[in-house]
């Protein structure tokens, strides 16, 4: 606005820079708003970690565990979650060409209906709508700002650019940076929430995300309320409400979970839900099945209660010659420790735990 001239009001247009950062103010303002909506604390101020990308091969079918690899045994195993590969056109990680301030500043605490919630999604739709094309289009590290944003496109009423955001999430959250970030902009809890979704597509894609993001010891730290919902989906009555794929997304996540130990007391009462899988003729089920009860019996005080559930019945017949080749790797896996570790330990009968010991025929 300029009035130098004989006090005539003149309005200018903005310039292509002043209206790229009024957006993007408008949407970090929103992704703030959004967040303290639902009632998550507001993130501390902090400083944004290295740029650099994690130096494991692009698209690489594992997850890369922050904690220390050498503490593991060898045969423990985790699996990537991710939907879409996520590469630039030359076949690389694009690497970030800005950099944007930490969120430091404190928005304005605000109770808002549900109406003027979705009211305020939709009058900056379009600026969420761009970001997440961008996201999903470029596997790279988040900022702050960014992981918000996403967080706050899962609260979207919109069950397409829900679904959108999950995906996207899962893909992004194969990288420590993003896992951090990601946590700490609310995601765990409201997928947490999401896997009561009415709609199948939905309730997939976020057990698939939290497959990813439990490669993270601080993640896993606020995933004690998923546990147990995970392990509700493993009872026969559950499995064949929700089917097979579901079935096999929620395996692949808790064995990403069991690669700590954190929450192997959890599985105690599941063990006969995780065998009987064994005997299915499924094979995704029986390879995940398998790839969860290896990485729970690197765990020597799980080994009792793995021994004293009901064995599987098709047990041999596994192992015989005609049977899957990972099938067989895993099941060889899996009774190697058993016995190794019921060896050193001299393991009797008595030593089993009567809480959930099958009759003594049917016990492994």
């Amino acid at each position: 606005m300029d009035m130098s001239k004989g006090g005539r009001v003149i309005l200018r247009p903005l310039s292509v820079q002043e209206r790229i950062r009024e957006l993007n103010f408008r949407a970090r303002h929103f992704a703030d708003t959004m967040l303290a909506l639902q009632g998550h604390p507001r993130a501390t101020s902090s400083s944004l970690g290295p740029r650099s990308l994690q130096c494991s091969p692009w698209s690489s079918p594992r997850i890369l565990s922050p904690v220390d690899i050498r503490h593991f045994i060898a045969s423990r195993s985790s699996d990537n979650l991710s939907l879409v590969p996520q590469r630039s056109e030359g076949g690389s990680p694009v690497r970030r060409r800005w950099s944007r301030k930490s969120l430091a500043k404190k928005s304005p605490d605000v109770e808002l209906n549900s109406e003027e919630t979705d009211r305020a999604i939709a009058d900056i739709s379009e600026e969420l709508k761009e970001k997440l094309e961008s996201l999903s289009l470029k596997g790279r590290a988040m900022d702050p700002y960014e992981a918000k944003t996403l967080v706050a496109l899962l609260y979207a009423s919109d069950e397409g650019v829900l679904e959108r955001a999950l995906v996207t999430l899962a893909n992004l959250a194969t990288m420590e940076i993003n896992q951090n970030n990601l946590r700490e902009g609310g995601c765990l809890h409201r997928l947490q929430n999401l896997l009561s979704h009415p709609k199948e597509e939905i309730r997939l894609a976020s057990i698939r995300a939290l497959g990813n993001l439990a490669l993270n010891e601080e993640n896993q730290r606020e995933m004690k309320g998923v546990i147990p919902i995970l392990l509700s989906f493993l009872t026969k009555r559950t499995r064949e409400e929700e089917g097979e794929e579901i079935v096999e997304a929620v395996l692949t996540t808790l064995g990403n979970v069991a690669v700590l130990p954190n929450y192997h007391e959890e599985f105690y009462t599941y063990l006969h839900s995780l065998y009987a899988l064994i005997d299915l003729e499924s094979l995704p089920l029986q390879l995940q099945a398998l790839k969860l009860l290896v990485n729970l019996s690197t765990n020597p005080e799980m080994v009792p209660s793995l021994l004293g559930a009901k064995a599987p019945i098709r047990l041999f017949y596994l192992l015989g010659r005609d049977g899957d080749v990972e099938v067989l790797l895993r099941l060889v896996t899996l009774l190697a420790n058993l016995t190794t570790t019921a060896k050193s330990g001299k393991l009797k009968s008595g030593d089993l735990p009567h809480a959930e010991k099958a009759p003594s025929p049917d016990t492994l």
